[in-house]
C-alpha cells in the first residue's frame, strides 16, 4: 500500500515506533500511556475495523425473512427490520400499541448479550430502548475513536516533521585524579562513572568495609567522656578537641578521638614523670630507657639440696629449682650409710654402697634423724630447701605417689649380687623437711604398734638374714607363679633356693627404718608450693 505521506515533502520522515502517545488510558482497547504511536494506531484500527465489520450488512443471514423486496441497506435499517418482525411475532401494531394500554409494553426474551444475570426476558419496551442506547453508544463510540484517529494522525504527521534528536552526554573537568584519569582533564561521565566504580570505589569499599563495618567498628569506643587522661589528670571532655559522647556518631569521630587517646598514653610514656614498675614475689619487672617494660617469671635455676655433703666425686645431688611459686625436685636421695664407727660412709658415686654389708643409716651431724616412728628424716630433720631459693614455708606438706619404692643393689660374690626393695612414701613437709615413711611406720595405724608385718607390701619389701641363701624366682624349679600339682603348697617348696654360693652378706628388714641405710629412690617429679600470695610482694617468698 503507497504511504499517506510518500509526497510529504519537504517533511523528514520518522519512524512512529520513535512516537509516545501521552493521551490517557483507554482501557477498552488495552491502550496505556507510554505505548509508542504504531501500537496505538494498530489497536484503534483494529478496533475500527471490528466494528465496521460487526456494522456490514452483509455479515448477516437475512435468509429467514424471506423477503421479496431488497434487504435492509444499512445496519440502521436492519434494526429497524428485527424490530418490525419482533412486533409482527408478538402480534403488536403501531395501531395496538396507541390504543391499548398492555403492548409493546410486553415481556419478551432478550438476545445473549442483553441477559443480566438469570434474567432473560424484559419488557419490549425496555427491550427496544437498551438496543437503542446500545447502539448510540456504539456510535458515539465510533465517533469518539474518528477524532481520536484524527488527532493521532497530527500527532504522527507533527512528529514525523520533527527532525531525529541527538544525545550528548555532559562532561566536565576534574579537580583531582580519578583512578587513571588524570586531574584537570575533561572527561564525559559515563567513562569518569566507570573508571570510578572500577578502580576507586570497589578499593575503597575493599579497604575501609561495608558502611554497617564501618559503624559498628565506631560503636566499639571504650572511652567515655568523663574518663581520666593520664597525662593531665583531667576527664577526657576537657580536651577542646575531644568530640563528645553526645556528638560521637562518625569514622573521624573515632579516628580523632583515637589519636586524642593514643597522644595522651604517648605524652604520658613520654613525660618526665615516667613509670616506675614493682617486682612481685614471682615476676621480675624491668623498664629501660624509653619505657620498654619487660617481665620474667622468676626462676632459681637447679640448686643442691641442703643434708647431702655426703655426696661427693661422680655422685650428683638431688637438686631443687623455684620457678615462681611452685618448687621443682630432682635426682637420687640416698639414705647415707653408716661407716660402722659412728660416722658417715662417704658416696662416691652410686655403686659405692653396693659392696658394704651394712644396713643401718646414719644418723647424727650430716646425717638422718629417725623418728620414735620410724620417719627417716634428711638434713637431721631440718629443712633441705636452700635459702637461695625461699626462707618461706610450704602451703603443706607434699607427698610422692605411695607406695614409693626404695632399692640397693647388694654385691653377694665376686661381681654377682641382687637388690632389695622397700615400700616406702617419700615426701616433704611444709617446713621443707625431706622423709622417707618405712613400711613399718605405715602398719603403725595411730601410733599403736599393731599386727607389724602384715601388710601385702611385704611382698616387695626384702627381709633377710646373713649367711642363708637367695632364692632364684626365674629357675625352672621355682613355682611362685603356678604349680605342676593341684592343693595346698608351702611357698618354700615353690622356690629354687640353690647355689651355695649365693647368700645374704647381712641382716636386713626392708620394712624397718633402722635397716635402710643405703637405699636410694627418686624424687622426680615432686613438687611443693610457697605458702605467700603471688599477688604479695613478700621479700621473704624470694
Amino acid at each position: 500500500m503507497k504511504p499517506l505521506n510518500l509526497d510529504n515533502s519537504p517533511c523528514n520522515p520518522i519512524s512512529s515506533n520513535c512516537i509516545v502517545w501521552q493521551g490517557p488510558d483507554i482501557t477498552c482497547i488495552n491502550l496505556c500511556t507510554g505505548d509508542n504511536v504504531s501500537d496505538v494506531v494498530s489497536k484503534l484500527a483494529t478496533e475500527l475495523c471490528t466494528i465496521m465489520e460487526t456494522l456490514k450488512i452483509t455479515n448477516y443471514d437475512l435468509s429467514c425473512f424471506d423477503l421479496t423486496a431488497c434487504g435492509p441497506a444499512d445496519f440502521q435499517a436492519l434494526i429497524q427490520l428485527l424490530i418490525d418482525k419482533i412486533c409482527t411475532l408478538e402480534g403488536v401494531t403501531p395501531e395496538q400499541v396507541k390504543s391499548t394500554d398492555t403492548c409493546p409494553d410486553c415481556v419478551v426474551s432478550v438476545a445473549e448479550c442483553f441477559i443480566t444475570g438469570t434474567q432473560t426476558t424484559m419488557q419490549l419496551v425496555d427491550y427496544v430502548n437498551l438496543i437503542g442506547e446500545r447502539i448510540c453508544s456504539i456510535i458515539t463510540d465510533i465517533s469518539l475513536i474518528n477524532t481520536q484517529i484524527a488527532d493521532i494522525l497530527v500527532r504522527i504527521t507533527n512528529l514525523e516533521a520533527t527532525p531525529e534528536p541527538t544525545l550528548t552526554l555532559p562532561s566536565f573537568t576534574l579537580s583531582c585524579q580519578i583512578g587513571s584519569l588524570l586531574s584537570g582533564s575533561t572527561q564525559q561521565i559515563d567513562i569518569l562513572l566507570e573508571e570510578f566504580i572500577n578502580n576507586v570505589w570497589c578499593g575503597y569499599v575493599t579497604a575501609t568495609g561495608s558502611g554497617l563495618e564501618l559503624t559498628t567498628a565506631v560503636g566499639q569506643k571504650c572511652i567515655i567522656d568523663g574518663d581520666t587522661q593520664l597525662n593531665t589528670g583531667t576527664p577526657f571532655s576537657a580536651n577542646p578537641l575531644w568530640i563528645q559522647d553526645a556528638s560521637y556518631a562518625t569514622v573521624a569521630d573515632a579516628i580523632n578521638n583515637l589519636w586524642i587517646a593514643l597522644c595522651d598514653v604517648y605524652n604520658y610514656t613520654t613525660s618526665s614523670v615516667g613509670v616506675t614498675v614493682l617486682d612481685t614475689n614471682t615476676v621480675d619487672l624491668n623498664i629501660t630507657v624509653g619505657n620498654l617494660l619487660s617481665a620474667k617469671v622468676k626462676d632459681t635455676g637447679w640448686v643442691d639440696l641442703e643434708g647431702f655433703d655426703f655426696y661427693s666425686g661422680s655422685a650428683i645431688k638431688p637438686q631443687v629449682r623455684r620457678i615462681g611459686n611452685v618448687l621443682h625436685f630432682r635426682g637420687y636421695i640416698f639414705v647415707p650409710l653408716s661407716d660402722g664407727g659412728g660416722g658417715i660412709q662417704a658416696l662416691g658415686s652410686f655403686s659405692d654402697y653396693n659392696s658394704i654389708p651394712r644396713c643401718n643409716p646414719a644418723t647424727g651431724a650430716g646425717g638422718v634423724t629417725i623418728s620414735v616412728g620410724g620417719v627417716i628424716s634428711f638434713n637431721g630433720g631440718l629443712s633441705v630447701i636452700p635459702t637461695s631459693v625461699t626462707t618461706d614455708t610450704f602451703d603443706g606438706d607434699y607427698r610422692m605417689p605411695y607406695p614409693g619404692v626404695l632399692s640397693r643393689p647388694i654385691i653377694v660374690t665376686g661381681a654377682y649380687g641382687t637388690v632389695l626393695n622397700a615400700a616406702c612414701r617419700i615426701g616433704i613437709t611444709s617446713a621443707g623437711v625431706l622423709f622417707i615413711g618405712a613400711l613399718r611406720d605405715q602398719e603403725e595405724i595411730s601410733g599403736a604398734p599393731g599386727f607389724v608385718g602384715g601388710s601385702h607390701l611385704r611382698f616387695i619389701t626384702s627381709n633377710v638374714r646373713s649367711g642363708e641363701s637367695i632364692p632364684n624366682y626365674i629357675n625352672t624349679a621355682s613355682y611362685i607363679h603356678n604349680f605342676p600339682a593341684a592343693g595346698v603348697n608351702a611357698l618354700v617348696a615353690e622356690t629354687d633356693f640353690s647355689g651355695a654360693d649365693y647368700t645374704w652378706p647381712f641382716d636386713c628388714d626392708a620394712g624397718d627404718s633402722s635397716d635402710l641405710g643405703g637405699f636410694f629412690a627418686t624424687i622426680e617429679g615432686l613438687t611443693a608450693f610457697l605458702d605467700c600470695d603471688a599477688d604479695i610482694v613478700e621479700t621473704t617468698c624470694y
